[in-house]
């Protein structure tokens, strides 16, 4: 996990401010809950690692946290950009605000590609979490050549979410040590099923 927190794409941000979503309080609620947890933080180095994000219904865009965010417990608005455009095909995101975009962003837009009723997406840590689902046969996980923040990763993501009927769901990242995504229709559907999973496996 050395290497969590740095961006492998081409980021083009336009500085600005933007309109948060009404929802973003109730997410930045959920990322703090996490941090608790300390499944969102940051490393004894200061590499920061988990991410949350949100799309609105119907929305072609969605808003993630930014780069290098795991340190705090609370973020700002200006804590969040607007994703506007992902290409994995060109390794690059598109995006508006004040801050870059996350380092997981690609694998977001993964997840949304795959269903457009999926309406949040969260990217957490834990060892002891990660060991139990990586050992679950029955848990979708990525490949082990996929590297966290990469195109490989993003296109694994995409497959593996697409095969499942429901908009909620967990997918286990085994190129990238301790990641976990969980997604869902809503915010608090995708906290729901993760905490869901914590519970069944005693974590």
């Amino acid at each position: 996990m050395i290497d969590e927190g740095y961006i492998k794409f081409t980021v083009h941000l336009t500085e600005m401010d933007i309109l948060m979503p009404r929802n973003l309080p109730e997410l930045n609620a959920v990322r703090t809950e996490l941090y608790e947890q300390c499944m969102i933080g940051i490393l004894p180095g200061g590499i920061g690692y988990g991410n949350v994000s949100l799309r609105e219904p119907g929305a072609t865009c969605f808003f993630i946290s930014g780069t290098a965010t795991g340190g705090k417990r609370i973020l700002d608005p200006t804590d969040y950009c607007r994703v506007d455009r992902c290409s994995a095909a060109r390794n690059e995101v598109v995006c508006s605000g004040h801050i870059q975009a996350s380092s997981e962003t690609l694998s977001h837009d993964a997840v949304y590609q795959a269903n457009p009723q999926i309406g949040c997406v969260i990217h957490i840590h834990h060892n002891a979490f990660f060991a139990k689902l990586l050992a679950d046969s029955r848990i979708p996980a990525t490949t082990p050549q996929a590297e966290f923040g990469t195109p490989e990763m993003a296109v694994d993501i995409q497959r593996l979410v697409c095969a499942q009927p429901e908009p909620c769901g967990i997918v286990v990242m085994t190129g990238h040590p301790d990641g976990v995504i969980a997604y869902g229709s809503d915010i608090q559907k995708a906290y729901q099923t993760l905490m869901d999973y914590r519970l069944a496996y005693r974590i």
